[in-house]
């Protein structure tokens, strides 16, 4: 790992959570190991019993003997972040569960933000099936399977951001109908019984109510395809 990628580990961490000043410790700890070096790293590598005001100050100090500029918005940070952790996960250089963590923190942390969202409805199912058969956001996900489907979910977000698909293009259904991505609209039904009106999500071009929803993993890997092809294309 960089100096880079270590530093905004920590300044990620900080904007996520009120976590422990002692991973500033930890983190002049690693820039020595990486081979960095200079009077206010070393001493901030020492401060194990010191406040946080003192080592925050030992933190800025050795930023700028390194010379690391990574002035960002916390937005920024997070979303920096989030790419760098779901990649180290997929390559297993750290856990499923602390990645998943992580990335329950950042979609509490965005207001659940649609690029986020998935993670908190994982959490949500994972939790339901705790005390019930069936998952309300995904329906293929048990708890045999968690970890299986977490990583998938990993991998279609980093290609969603490599790719920068934007977020309304992220949230097609497929119609198995006539085998297109479509936005769904709402169609109105009747019925003899109460109430006697409602209404269903259906495709705008066949009216058909058989659809596969962007929550699905198979949908989402139809979405990336679609933009590269869009994208080769233009």
């Amino acid at each position: 790992m960089s100096i880079e990628e270590i530093t905004l580990e920590v300044l990620a961490e900080r904007a996520l959570s009120d976590c422990d000043s002692k991973i500033l410790v930890n983190w002049s700890v690693k820039a020595l190991e990486l081979g960095y070096d200079s009077e206010n790293l070393s001493i901030l590598a020492g401060l194990d019993h010191e406040n946080t005001e003192v080592r925050e100050k030992y933190f800025i100090k050795s930023l700028i003997d390194l010379n690391i500029h990574l002035e960002k918005p916390k937005e920024d940070l997070i979303d920096m972040y989030a790419i760098s952790i779901v990649g180290k996960a997929i390559l297993g250089s750290v856990s499923i569960d602390f990645a998943f963590a992580q990335m329950k923190k950042i979609a509490f942390e965005t207001n659940y933000n649609a690029r986020y969202i998935a993670f908190y409805e994982i959490d949500e199912d994972l939790e339901r099936l705790d005390y019930s058969d069936y998952p309300m956001f995904n329906a293929n996900l048990t708890k045999e399977n968690s970890n299986e489907f977490i990583m998938e979910e990993f991998k279609i977000f980093r290609e969603m951001e490599r790719l920068n698909i934007p977020l309304e293009e992220r949230d097609y259904n497929y119609c198995i109908s006539c085998s297109k991505l479509v936005k769904p609209i709402l169609k109105t039904k009747y019925q003899l019984r109460e109430p006697r009106q409602y209404q269903v999500w259906s495709c705008p071009n066949c009216k058909s109510e058989k659809l596969r929803f962007s929550s699905e993993h198979a949908v989402k890997w139809l979405i990336i395809e679609r933009y590269k092809e869009n994208e080769q294309n233009t």
